[in-house]
C-alpha cells in the first residue's frame, strides 16, 4: 500500500488525469505548488500513469507536450524526441519486466519519466480539456455605454495598454483583479495601461477603489492621483486636470517624482500645466445668480421678509473676529431658542419689501439690493426670515438636505430639525441642531459638503415651518434647499449623489424652470452638485397660513 494512497492532492490528481473530476481554479493551482515542491509526489504519479496505460498520454499530441515543457521551462531536462523516447520505454515494459520492483527501478533509472507526473497534473492546471478555447479576461470589462461612441462591442475585454475613447455620453467598466469600478463621461480619451492605472488624457471618471484596490493609479499631464481606498473624481482637459475626492484619501504626485500630498475627502483642486494649483473650495461657487420672479405674494406663497442691521448703528471695522460677532444672524438665535416668539431685538433691524419664497438654489449675492433692503450695515450681512402653515404632499417621514454659505435653517412646528450652515455659523456653534455632514457628496463651496437633518414625521394636518437663510458678512451668498421622503427612491448622479427634490411650496412658472434646469446641468457639470424639481414634492401652503 502507497503512503499516498489516502493523500486527497494525490487522488485528485489522479481523477483529473482519468477525467472524471472537475478542479476550480484555487484547486488546481494548490496542486500545482504541491507538485512543485514534491519530488516523491511527482515520480508517484508517473508510477500510476504508466500503469494506467502511458501510450494515452505520450500521442496526446505535439502541441500539448510542447506548450507544457514550455511553462515547465524543463526543454534542459527532456530530451528533443521526448515522445519517442517514451514509447522506447513502453516497449522496454513486457511482460517478463513488468513486475512492480522493476517498474519502480525503470522508473528511477529514467528521470524524465518523473516530469510526465508533473506534465500530467499541468495538463489539467493549465488546459483546458474540453478543448474550449481559453476566455481572455483582459484588464477590465466593458459594462455599459451609453451616447455616442465609437463602434464596439459593448460586452467587450479590454487589455492592456490599449487606448480607451468615446465622443459623447457615459461609459462604465469593471477592472478584473482590483475591482475598481470606473464610470466616464465624453468626450473620453484614456489608456488602460494595467488592473490598476489608467491614464486620463482628457474627459471626467470617477473611480470608487475596494479595499483590493487600493494603491489604484490615474495619471494626467500634470498629476498622478493614488487612491488610498476611497472613491474620487479627476478631470483632464488640455488646459489641466481637477481632482475631486468624495470619500477618503489619495496621494498626489508631480511628474517629477516630488513628495505626493495627501488629500482627504470634501477635497477638490485643479492643477494647470504651468504647475499651479488652486484649491476651488476655497473660492466663490462661480454660479450664476438667478433672476428674481415676480415677489408679489398670493394666498398660495410661502411669505417673508429679508433683515439687516441698521446701518450707523455700529461703528464701523475692521476685525473679523468683531464683524461675526456682530452678524445679524447672532441676533436671530434668541429667537429660535424662544421658539420663534422672542422678536426683542428686531427694533434694531430694517426690513426689505415682503418676499415670495421660491425655493433656496444657486447664489444670491445681490439678493438684498433685489429686494429693496436699504440703509443697512452690509458688513453685518442680512437674514430672510419665511414662515407659514404648509401642507407635506404625502404623510410620513421626511429630511432636509441642504448647506449655505453663510446660515440656514429650518424649523418644523416651532423646532429645528435641520441646520445647514457653515462651520462658523453663529446657527451651528450656538444651537447644536442635529446634523451629518456628507463630504463625499460635494456641493457649491462647502468642504463639508451636504448637511442631513434628522427624520420627522407629518400627517395630514399642516405644519408650521420656519425657514432662515442668509449672509453672515457682506454679499456673497449660496445655498440649496432639498427634501427627501423616505419611501421614495430617486435617480442619482453618476457619482452617486441622489437627485433629491428642491423643497418648494409653488411649482415654478416656465421661465424659472427652464432657469432652474440650466443651474442644476451647470451644477452637474463643473461643481458636483444636483438636484431635481418635482410636482409631487411640492409642500402646499395653506390657505389660512
Amino acid at each position: 500500500m502507497s503512503k499516498y494512497d489516502n493523500d486527497p492532492d494525490f487522488l485528485d490528481l489522479l481523477a483529473a488525469w482519468h477525467e472524471n473530476k472537475t478542479l476550480s481554479p484555487t484547486r488546481k493551482m494548490e496542486l500545482l505548488e504541491r507538485l512543485e515542491q514534491d519530488e516523491a509526489l511527482r515520480l508517484e504519479l508517473a508510477r500510476e500513469i504508466e500503469m494506467a496505460g502511458l501510450t494515452r498520454a505520450a500521442q496526446a499530441g505535439e502541441p500539448r507536450w510542447l506548450e507544457l515543457e514550455e511553462k515547465l521551462g524543463t526543454g534542459k531536462e527532456i530530451s528533443p524526441d521526448f515522445e519517442s523516447e517514451v514509447m522506447k520505454r513502453l516497449q522496454e515494459n513486457s511482460p517478463e519486466k513488468n513486475s512492480p520492483e522493476n517498474q519502480r527501478k525503470n522508473i528511477l533509472n529514467f528521470p524524465n519519466l518523473a516530469w510526465l507526473g508533473i506534465a500530467a497534473a499541468l495538463v489539467f492546471a493549465f488546459l483546458n480539456l474540453s478543448n474550449e478555447k481559453p476566455v481572455d479576461q483582459g484588464v477590465a470589462k466593458l459594462i455599459r455605454l451609453e451616447g455616442i461612441a465609437k463602434p464596439m462591442d459593448q460586452e467587450r475585454v479590454l487589455q492592456k495598454d490599449e487606448e480607451f475613447a468615446i465622443e459623447e455620453g457615459l461609459v462604465e467598466m469593471a477592472f478584473r483583479e482590483t475591482g475598481v469600478h470606473l464610470i466616464g463621461t465624453g468626450p473620453l480619451k484614456m489608456t488602460l495601461l494595467g488592473n490598476d492605472r489608467v491614464f486620463l488624457k482628457e474627459g471626467e471618471i470617477k473611480l470608487v477603489v475596494p479595499p483590493q484596490g487600493i494603491g489604484f493609479v490615474v495619471d494626467t499631464m500634470e498629476r498622478k492621483f493614488v487612491d488610498l481606498g476611497t472613491s474620487f473624481v479627476v478631470q483632464a482637459s488640455k488646459e489641466g486636470s481637477k481632482v475631486l475626492v468624495l470619500e477618503g484619501e489619495i496621494a498626489v504626485g508631480g511628474r517629477n517624482d516630488k513628495p505626493s500630498q495627501l488629500m482627504s475627502q470634501g477635497s477638490t483642486a485643479d492643477f494647470d500645466r504651468n504647475g499651479s494649483v488652486n484649491l476651488r473650495s476655497r473660492g466663490p461657487s462661480g454660479v450664476p445668480e438667478l433672476s428674481l420672479p415676480s415677489m408679489t405674494p398670493s394666498k398660495h406663497s410661502l411669505t417673508g421678509k429679508i433683515y439687516g442691521i441698521k446701518e450707523g448703528s455700529l461703528p464701523s471695522t475692521t476685525d473679523k473676529e468683531k464683524i461675526k460677532k456682530r452678524a445679524i444672524v447672532r441676533n436671530f438665535v434668541p429667537l429660535v431658542r424662544s421658539g420663534f416668539k422672542n422678536q426683542a431685538r428686531f427694533k434694531n433691524f430694517v426690513q426689505g419689501r415682503p418676499l415670495r419664497f421660491t425655493g433656496i438654489a444657486g447664489t444670491y449675492d445681490n439678493f438684498p439690493l433685489r429686494t429693496s433692503l436699504a440703509h443697512y450695515s452690509v458688513e453685518s450681512g442680512w437674514l430672510a426670515w419665511y414662515s407659514g402653515q404648509v401642507k407635506a404632499p404625502k404623510t410620513g417621514r421626511y429630511r432636509f438636505w441642504g448647506y449655505a454659505d453663510n446660515n440656514l435653517l429650518v424649523a418644523i412646528d416651532r423646532k429645528p430639525v435641520f441646520e445647514g450652515s457653515r462651520y462658523d455659523s453663529h446657527f451651528q456653534n450656538e444651537l447644536k441642531v442635529p446634523r451629518k455632514n456628507h463630504p463625499f457628496l460635494p456641493c457649491l463651496n462647502a468642504r463639508a459638503g451636504f448637511a442631513s437633518g434628522k427624520w420627522f414625521e407629518v400627517g395630514d394636518e399642516p405644519v408650521r415651518i420656519d425657514l432662515l437663510f442668509g449672509e453672515t458678512s457682506m454679499t456673497m451668498t449660496s445655498g440649496l434647499l432639498l427634501i427627501e421622503y423616505q419611501e421614495d427612491s430617486y435617480e442619482k448622479t453618476y457619482w452617486g449623489q441622489p437627485k433629491w427634490p428642491l423643497f418648494l411650496t409653488e411649482f415654478p412658472q416656465e421661465k424659472q424652470l427652464a432657469e432652474l434646469d440650466e443651474l442644476r446641468i451647470h451644477m452637474e457639470e463643473k461643481i458636483k452638485g444636483s438636484f431635481s424639481v418635482s410636482q409631487d414634492s411640492i409642500w402646499q401652503v395653506a390657505s389660512d397660513s
